[in-house]
């Protein structure tokens, strides 16, 4: 929605202008010359985005004793000073940055610039992004935002929407090791909740377009030891997917460009509890990464190095290894037509590719699919990312550990809620249309029992199979072969 003109003329001429430009987006705010040093403030390395029409005005304005904003005309906000004010506005233009983007993925990350090289901090609010750009700059990387960033289609090159960091005054006390000892009064604006810092306090600040070369998904929890993990392309897109603020504009949620991302550029999972298990670890790690443009194989092999090698566990660690709490299954859902069953041990990337691709190709049909994961090792490594993928909707996650073997498959059947089931392996992408074929088939034979086999594309999208000729080869017992009757 564009702001009619006329609103913008009948604000009156004493008030200040700044222009907002990030993305898509343009925004206009209109206000007086006493909050001229705070608005400056927030958005003094944002661009002047000039080149049309603002899609949104805002207006600040004195209201009865408070500061009121006011967004196209109608009052959306009221705080009781100036410095609540700037965190109220903060998020309002934040979101209106948001709102109708198009033309790329819009995130909820941190990034910092190391050379000419970008790297993201996505993550959830609370997970720790304002906290470790701080940190970052102090170790001589680039700050370009700790919040908001925009990667258009089909580059690597991303814009950062920079504003001053942002932190919870709650959880203040972690940084005093950054800061030093004074800190100059226009360098910070401390509110009920939120103080906010330039990031010059930290290091140096830079408003630039670099290239993404890595992401890393950082956790902070009080106290915890330093873990640095590799994450699969699938985990990686599964975290960002999280991220992603502007989904619902999006073709498919943006999940084919967010696949795509991951697969060119390393990410890792850090879990830290101080800054000092960081300090000649991390800051190294990342200058080697990104300096000597390492193969995403050897990047996990370094990440591996990061955090200190464990000890072989003892018969008793081994013992409270076996007893490792398993996550509990997902209830029983609304009874659907037909349950795609897989059975799954440390295979996170197969099961993820396979649920995503029939959300994304069979979409005519997904609200009559129960999607049903047993999971065969569910004190393992992947239990968790198999069990967060509940997220998505009409999906089960069931842990069995009792038996494993191939015979799992059989639980598939016994959990099952739909009327049919089609067990597939992990892994295996259903071709578009053949879910509803299917559901087509079984409507016109509702009382079918036969057992049902479709052909195997390979992976040159051209050879099929229908079944196993009875010969040995390869140390098996059977080979895909065709039958021309299929």
């Amino acid at each position: 929605m564009r702001a009619p003109s006329l609103l913008i003329n009948s604000i009156k001429k004493s008030m200040h202008s700044r222009y907002l430009g990030f993305a898509d987006r343009r925004l206009l705010i209109r206000y007086p010359a006493a909050v001229t040093d705070i608005v400056e403030f927030l958005f003094a390395q944002v661009p002047a985005g000039r080149d049309r029409e603002p899609d949104h005005v805002f207006l600040l304005e004195r209201d009865g004793g408070k500061w009121a904003l006011i967004k196209d005309g109608k009052h959306i906000g009221r705080e009781k000073d100036e410095k609540n004010m700037a965190n109220l506005l903060m998020g309002e233009i934040i979101y209106a940055m948001i709102d109708g983007v198009h033309s790329g993925l819009t995130l909820h990350a941190g990034a910092v610039a190391w050379k000419n090289k970008g790297i993201w901090l996505p993550g959830t609010s609370g997970a720790g992004k304002s906290s470790l750009s701080a940190w970052l700059c102090t170790q001589g990387f680039s700050y370009l935002t700790d919040e908001l960033i925009h990667c258009p289609f089909g580059s690597l090159r991303f814009d950062a929407f920079t504003r001053p960091l942002n932190f919870k005054n709650h959880g203040l006390d972690a940084l005093t090791a950054l800061l030093p000892d004074t800190l100059p009064g226009n360098d910070t604006l401390a509110g009920d909740a939120v103080t906010m810092a330039q990031p010059e306090v930290f290091g140096q600040c830079r408003a630039t377009m670099p290239e993404l070369a890595f992401l890393l998904f950082p956790t902070f929890e009080q106290g915890a030891d330093l873990e640095l993990e590799p994450m699969s392309p699938a985990q990686a897109g599964l975290q960002l997917m999280g991220c992603h603020v502007n989904a619902r504009n999006l073709p498919g949620h943006g999940f084919a460009e967010v696949v795509k991302l991951c697969r060119q550029v390393p990410a890792c999972r850090l879990i830290y509890g101080s800054f000092q298990q960081l300090e000649n670890r991390l800051d190294s790690f990342l200058e080697l990464a990104l300096d000597s443009a390492l193969t995403t194989s050897q990047v996990n092999k370094l990440a591996g190095m990061v955090t200190a090698p464990q000890q072989a566990l003892s018969s008793s660690e081994a013992d409270r290894e076996r007893k490792k709490k398993i996550l509990p299954a997902t209830p029983q859902q609304a009874k659907k037509k037909l349950t795609i069953g897989m059975a799954v041990y440390d295979d996170y990337d197969g099961a993820y590719f396979s649920v995503q691709a029939i959300g994304l190709y069979h979409q005519e049909v997904r609200a009559d699919i129960e999607i049903l994961v047993i999971d065969n090792h569910p004190q393992g490594a992947d239990a968790s990312a198999l069990k967060k993928l509940e997220c998505l909707g009409n999906y089960r996650y069931v842990p069995f550990k009792e038996k494993t073997g191939t015979a799992i498959r059989d639980r598939i059947f016994a959990e099952a809620s739909g009327d049919f089931v089609l067990c597939m392996d992990c892994h295996v992408l259903i071709v578009p249309g053949a879910l509803a074929r299917l559901l087509a088939y079984f409507d016109k034979h509702p009382l079918c029992n036969d057992l049902l086999q479709g052909p195997l594309l390979n992976d040159d999208l051209r050879t099929m199979s229908t079944h196993f000729a009875q010969t040995w080869q390869g140390g098996m017992f059977g080979v895909w072969a065709y039958d021309n009757r299929a």
